[in-house]
């Protein structure tokens, strides 16, 4: 009897010993982590996975946005890259063209997200293999705070020039009151500005072929409009610090994805009801692909597994529901985004009409799209010297197209 009940208590250890072997961590890195919206949707979805795979945990944690690249570069490039792949789709290709990330048609095949997702889903084909899946794609949106506009005597602008006249109307420095919000210390962000000025002016940071096209005179007159407006910015702020100064009622308009809807929720109870949202002011709406999510490639194949599950899961259409509700912006799956969504959320409609026009910000030839992070680097320094400096902006437009040409040549 006491033999039995010994091998019987050696079974169990053994047993339990097993299990906890088995246990597994998936690392989480995410600059969305902690911001509203999305850090419900992540949050609600790494406990589904957890309660549906036990032994099975995930480690969710906040990298600031501003260094989220180049951490995650240093990571990949020292053999340690974080399970679960977060990434800006603008940075996709500079990751692909490494070979770090995994083709995943095998998976694909067994499931309906080529069939049943938006077109932009394409945007994470690389040499002919699919590498991700799409999480987002939108139209900029133009938020303003009426109280502050009517303060100065001004109508919600329609048009570019309009747009400059209640910015030079609305700033009053001495009172900490910005008529524009922008990007204005060194952060990645800043090519986003200078794309979206220039796109929804109808011109390109880019020709038609793929070559640099920063000293065209209608890129240089776009830009031009955008050192007026960014002359009314608070400076030497990052765009994070730029959408909290104008949930703070500190700056009156600004121009933002539209995933930043979700983020006004954040204001305080007196601020919320002037906190409005339009379609941006110009003859074009820029947009573009946000973020996607991926495998490593060198993940071992039970991780490879289970990161393809969490994958999956958010592909369903109960998660793309939910991601189209907490983000409030349409998801990419067919059928997130219903007429009953529109009536109870117009911020969701504006949303899903200006994802319908939107025209692409970002550069599209494998080149340029493998070069970004070096291309946006150099952008956002010349972006400072367009804020800080008194040097013409043609000027400043020639000196980084001839530094771009030597540094990260396209042909």
């Amino acid at each position: 009897m006491r033999f039995t009940w010994l091998a019987g208590a050696l079974l169990s250890l053994a047993a339990n010993g097993a299990q906890a072997q088995t246990k597994i961590e998936l690392d989480f890195p995410t600059w969305q982590a902690e911001e509203p919206g999305p850090a419900e949707f992540w949050t609600d979805a790494v406990k589904a996975f957890e309660a549906a795979h036990p032994g099975v945990t995930i480690k969710k944690y906040q990298v600031p946005f501003r260094e989220y690249i180049d951490k995650l570069t240093v990571r990949f490039a020292g053999g340690n890259p974080p399970d679960i792949t977060h990434l800006p789709l603008r940075n996709f290709p500079a990751f692909a063209s490494q070979g770090w990330l995994r083709p995943i048609d095998d998976m694909l095949a067994k499931t309906d997200i080529k069939q049943t997702f938006s077109p932009l889903q394409s945007e994470l084909e690389w040499n002919g293999k699919t590498e991700g899946v799409l999480l987002l794609g939108y139209g900029m949106i133009f938020y303003y705070n009426d109280a502050l506009l009517k303060e100065a005597g001004v109508d919600v602008p329609k048009t570019p020039d309009e747009l400059i006249k209640a910015i030079q109307a609305v700033t009053k420095p001495d009172k900490g009151v910005f008529g524009w919000g922008a990007t204005t210390a060194e952060h990645p962000n800043i090519f986003v500005d200078w794309a979206s000025w220039v796109t929804g002016s109808g011109a390109s940071l880019f020709t038609k072929d793929g070559a640099y096209n920063f000293t065209a005179p209608e890129v240089v007159k776009a830009l031009e409009q955008f050192r007026v407006a960014v002359k009314h910015a608070p400076k030497g702020v990052s765009s994070e610090a730029m959408r909290q100064l104008f949930l703070d009622g500190k700056i009156a308009m600004l121009r933002e994805g539209a995933f930043f809807s979700s983020q006004l929720a954040k204001a305080s109870p007196e601020m919320r009801p002037h906190m409005k949202a339009a379609m941006m002011p110009f003859p074009v709406i820029p947009g573009g692909t946000s973020n996607s999510i991926h495998i490593p490639a060198k993940l071992d194949p039970q991780r490879t597994q289970l990161v393809w599950e969490f994958i999956d899961m958010i592909a369903k259409p109960e998660w793309q529901i939910k991601y189209t509700q907490a983000v409030k912006v349409p998801a990419p799956r067919k059928g997130s985004f219903t007429p009953e969504m529109a009536a109870a959320d117009p911020l969701i409609a504006l949303a899903a009409k200006a994802g319908d026009v939107a025209v692409n910000i970002f550069p599209t030839t494998d080149a340029a799209r493998s070069n970004y992070n070096q291309i946006a680097r150099m952008v956002g320094e010349a972006g400072i010297r367009l804020i800080n400096s008194d040097r013409p902006t043609e000027a400043i437009l020639k000196d980084l197209q001839s530094q771009l040409e030597r540094r990260v040549p396209l042909k």
